[in-house]
């Protein structure tokens, strides 16, 4: 739930082992929204995911709203 009409979550899911393609897909994840600027960012994984090599950015973001 976003604080303020003008901020927003976003989730990523990054696959592999480290997290070398994270920023390619947030940027990614950021293209709908404009002037998007990232105020909060963590990740999760667990133990059943860790094996498959995958890991969830949740990041909150500030945007202009198109109008």
């Amino acid at each position: 739930m976003a604080l303020v009409p003008h901020q927003t979550l976003v989730t990523v899911i990054v696959k592999g082992t480290g997290l070398e393609g994270a920023p390619e897909k947030v940027r990614e994840a950021l293209v709908p929204y404009t002037d998007a600027r990232i105020i909060a960012m963590t990740q999760k994984s667990n133990w059943m995911t860790s094996f498959s090599g995958e890991t969830t950015l949740l990041i909150a973001i500030e945007y202009t709203p198109r109008g």
